[in-house]
C-alpha cells in the first residue's frame, strides 16, 4: 500500500518559455569523413523525398527509436494530423476506454466515480488559487530582479498552500478518509513542485546560467505529481522492444506514467502516458493566434531537428504500445522546456499486424493526434489542462483510492 504524507515547508505568448530558458550551446564536433557504406547509412535519416522509401524503410526500422526522423515514421505508415485537436476531445475516448479497465471488479463503481469527480472540482479550484502566485506572466528575459521576484513568490505560494489546505480540510473529522487521502497526495505534489521550481530559479540565478533539458524534465515530473499521476523516469533496464520489419527496435522514453495498484487485466502492462523531451536552444511558434489550426510542423527552433524530435516521439509511442494498458492506443506528451503538447497514437490493428509481420504498410494507416501547445508556467494555459490532467490522474489511482472508501 502506498503511503503519502503532506509536510510542506517554508496569458502571455508562448513563443518561448516565460522564463526564456536557453540551453547552453553544444561544443562543435569535427565532421568525420564518411565511407561509402556509412554515407549510405547516414542517408537513411535524411528528409529527402527523392530518396527511395523502401531503402529508408528497410534500414531505419531497427536499433533505437531515438535515431528515427519523420521520414522513418512515415515509412512505417504513421502520420501526424494536419492540425491540432482540442485537448478535451483528444483524450476523451481514451479516458472512456480506461474507465472499465481500472474499475474492473469494483462494486458500486458509478457511485465511487461520482464521489471522485466531486473531489476533482475541489482540486481544480484549490490548484488555481494555490498556483496563481507562480504565474510567470509576461517575463521575457532572465534578470536578477526577475529571478528574485519569482523566488520570493514561490515561497509565498507555500504559505498559501497551507492556508488553502486548512480551509479545505479543517478538522480531521470534516472530511471522509478518501477525501483526506486525496488531498494529502495533492498537497505533497504541489508543495514539492513549488520547492523544486523555486530552488531551480535560485540555482540558475546564483550560477548565472541557463536551464538544461534534464531540469525541465524534472520540473514536468513534479508538476504532474500535482495531478496524482505516477511518473517514472526512463530506465534502460526497462526498455521496450518491438520487432519491426524483422529487426528488433527499442525505446526508452524520458518519462512514463503508469497505473497504481492491481490494474493490469488481460495481462497487459500499465503504461498510460509517454513523454519525449526536446533539447531546444531557442524556439517559437508560427501564427499562434490561430491556435485551433495549429500544425505541429509549424514548430520552429534551434538546437535539435524538428523532424528528428517528431520521429523519435512517434517511434516511442509505437513501441510503447506493447506496454500500454489501452489496447492499440498510446497517450503521450512532447515536452519542450516548460511547454507540453499532448499526443495520442491510435494504431489500426491490421496495420500493427503488418508491422510485426514485416509487411510494408500503407502510408497513413495510423495517425498521431495532438493538442495545441500549453506552457504550464502561464496561468491561462495551465488552467486549460487542469480538468484533463486531474481526470487522468484520478483514473490512474482508482485502485489505491478504493482502499480508502468509507
Amino acid at each position: 500500500m502506498e503511503e503519502d504524507s503532506w509536510n510542506p515547508s517554508p496569458s502571455s505568448s508562448i513563443s518561448q518559455s516565460p522564463l526564456n530558458f536557453l540551453s547552453p550551446s553544444e561544443p562543435r564536433r569535427k565532421k568525420r569523413k564518411l565511407t561509402s557504406s556509412s554515407r549510405l547509412q547516414s542517408r537513411s535519416f535524411e528528409s529527402d523525398d527523392s530518396y527511395n522509401s523502401e531503402v529508408k524503410y528497410g534500414r531505419c526500422c531497427g536499433n533505437h527509436v531515438s535515431k528515427w526522423d519523420i521520414c522513418v515514421l512515415e515509412s512505417v505508415g504513421i502520420l501526424y494530423d494536419e492540425k491540432a485537436t482540442e485537448l478535451s476531445e483528444l483524450y476523451k475516448s481514451s479516458l472512456e476506454d480506461l474507465y472499465p479497465i481500472v474499475f474492473e471488479g469494483i462494486k458500486d463503481h458509478a457511485v465511487f466515480w461520482t464521489k471522485l469527480l466531486e473531489i476533482k472540482e475541489c482540486l481544480i479550484e484549490s490548484t488555481e488559487k494555490c498556483m496563481q502566485s507562480l504565474d510567470a506572466g509576461h517575463m521575457s528575459q532572465l534578470e536578477s530582479s526577475v529571478y528574485r521576484k519569482e523566488f520570493d513568490k514561490s515561497f509565498q505560494a507555500v504559505t498559501k498552500i497551507k492556508e488553502e489546505m486548512l480551509m479545505k480540510i479543517g478538522s480531521p473529522s470534516s472530511l471522509d478518509y478518501l477525501s483526506r487521502y486525496i488531498f494529502s497526495i495533492w498537497g505533497t505534489g504541489i508543495s514539492e513542485y513549488v520547492h523544486y521550481y523555486s530552488g531551480l530559479i535560485k540555482e540558475l540565478n546564483t550560477e548565472r546560467r541557463s536551464g538544461v533539458n534534464g531540469e525541465f524534465s524534472q520540473l514536468l515530473i513534479f508538476f504532474s505529481k500535482i495531478f496524482l499521476l505516477n511518473p517514472l523516469r526512463g530506465d534502460a533496464k526497462r526498455k521496450m522492444q518491438m520487432r519491426l520489419n524483422g529487426v528488433d527496435t527499442t525505446s526508452v522514453p524520458d518519462v512514463r506514467y503508469s497505473l497504481l495498484g492491481d490494474c493490469t487485466p488481460y495481462q497487459r502492462n500499465s503504461s498510460v502516458l509517454t513523454v519525449t523531451s526536446g533539447e531546444m536552444k531557442m524556439w517559437k511558434f508560427k501564427d499562434l493566434e490561430s491556435a485551433p489550426d495549429f500544425n505541429i510542423r509549424d514548430l520552429k527552433f534551434q538546437g535539435q531537428s524538428l523532424d528528428r524530435l517528431l520521429g523519435q516521439h512517434g517511434g516511442e509511442l509505437l513501441v510503447e504500445n506493447l506496454n500500454s494498458v489501452l489496447f492499440n492506443t498510446v497517450l503521450g506528451i512532447i515536452c519542450i522546456q516548460t511547454t507540453v503538447i499532448f499526443t495520442c497514437l491510435k494504431l489500426d490493428p491490421e496495420h500493427l499486424r503488418e508491422l510485426e509481420d514485416a509487411s510494408k504498410p500503407e502510408n497513413g494507416r495510423s495517425r498521431i493526434h495532438y493538442s495545441k501547445p500549453y506552457n504550464f508556467l502561464v496561468k491561462k494555459d495551465r488552467e486549460e489542462i487542469l480538468d484533463t490532467m486531474f481526470h487522468l490522474g484520478l483514473l490512474c489511482r482508482v485502485r489505491s483510492l478504493h482502499f480508502y472508501q468509507d
